[in-house]
């Protein structure tokens, strides 16, 4: 069986939800013997430790990413077209990571599809159409979670029956034994992962509770990753608090050290109102972090009864999961437990299998 892989998406980002998807994916295919795997990495500014020796073909040069990025993307089009041409044949599936499709397709065509935060929070009219052109011209769509496949076949519509769904997993980074490096404040802390300015992250929830409960005499929030800035108003509503902001820190760092920071957390909130799928509880559960998560999309699918659920429109709500973790010992273990062993349910080998299985039913 022979697979080209389209992973436009590491022109676009060094690093993220979707180029760790493709990393860890074709990871996990290198070790599928049967498949013969060409890998269409492009014109890349990605990070990712990739190794040419997991497929049979590797197209791929590393670019600045300061290039003009439309320059870029226009030759990397016209690269992937080039590349598949070059291999196409009726028995070859061509599995696109980013909704990019050749124009004339001579065998098989599998789609990944992540979210609909697009449709459903920024209707993107381009976007919108460039994802239906590829959910039209697929012949299987892998859908990372049931709430994303319910919401693609409600939006599209597309029958449920051309969709399968392939869990993400947790990389072993956070899986493994590792001694923690303490941080010099011995304060306890919560902690926040992603953006703060996208609406859908709800960040400005956590942000009020957690200032509107005076939880920062007691704790700090770390906020890890996002943006180096914060909006003029979440600065402001900082500042006016006691303690000025002192309470508030961000980083910005690799796996390892965050790994580090879900070890030591008091608590890892998720206050999404949207998630394709979610990867950071899962994460936080495998370090042992207690976790409290919005009860929309695909996040309890994720998370089962292995975290705190709450609805992301209530504070209270949010307060009260929050306090039955930093005031309870025995809840907050009880919780470490259950989130180990559901973080080990969730493996990029298994995703594979089941991508893998699709594949079969497709020649």
């Amino acid at each position: 069986m022979k697979i080209f892989f389209d992973a436009k998406i590491l022109s676009l980002q060094p690093r993220g939800g979707i180029s760790r998807l493709v990393f860890e994916l074709t990871k996990s295919f290198s070790e599928i013997k049967e498949l013969e795997k060409i890998f269409y990495r492009g014109l890349y500014i990605d990070q990712y430790p990739f190794k040419k020796e997991w497929f049979k073909k590797y197209y791929g040069i590393r670019v600045p990413a300061f290039f003009d990025s439309r320059f870029v993307s226009f030759l990397d089009n016209m690269g992937a077209e080039m590349a598949y041409k070059f291999n196409a044949s009726s028995d070859l599936i061509y599995h696109s990571f980013y909704h990019r499709i050749p124009k004339n397709p001579k065998g098989p065509v599998v789609v990944h599809v992540y979210d609909m935060i697009q449709e459903l929070f920024y209707n993107s009219t381009k976007t919108i159409k460039f994802k239906k052109k590829s959910f039209d011209a697929a012949d299987l769509i892998i859908s990372i979670s049931e709430s994303t496949k319910k919401d693609l076949c409600e939006l599209y519509p597309i029958d449920p029956k051309k969709v399968i769904v392939a869990y993400s997993g947790v990389n072993e980074v956070f899986l493994k034994d590792r001694i923690s490096t303490k941080r010099a404040n011995k304060r306890p802390y919560m902690l926040y992962i992603g953006s703060r300015s996208y609406s859908y992250k709800n960040f400005d929830l956590l942000l009020n509770t957690f200032i509107d409960k005076k939880y920062f005499f007691d704790f700090d929030l770390i906020l890890a990753g996002g943006e180096k800035n914060l909006a003029p108003e979440q600065k402001e509503k900082i500042k006016n608090t006691v303690k000025q902001g002192s309470w508030l820190l961000q980083e910005f760092c690799d796996d390892e050290k965050l790994a580090d920071l879900y070890s030591d957390a008091s608590v890892f909130i998720y206050p999404s109102l949207y998630e394709g799928f979610g990867i950071p509880p899962l994460e936080a559960m495998a370090r042992g972090c207690p976790v409290v998560a919005s009860n929309v999309s695909s996040i309890p699918e994720v998370v089962g009864d292995a975290g705190l659920l709450f609805n992301p429109k209530d504070s209270d709500d949010l307060a009260q999961k929050i306090e039955m973790i930093i005031n309870n010992k025995s809840t907050a273990l009880n919780l470490i437990e259950k989130g180990k062993i559901r973080a080990k349910q969730f493996t990029w080998n298994a995703s594979a299998d089941t991508i893998y299985q699709g594949y079969l039913k497709l020649i």
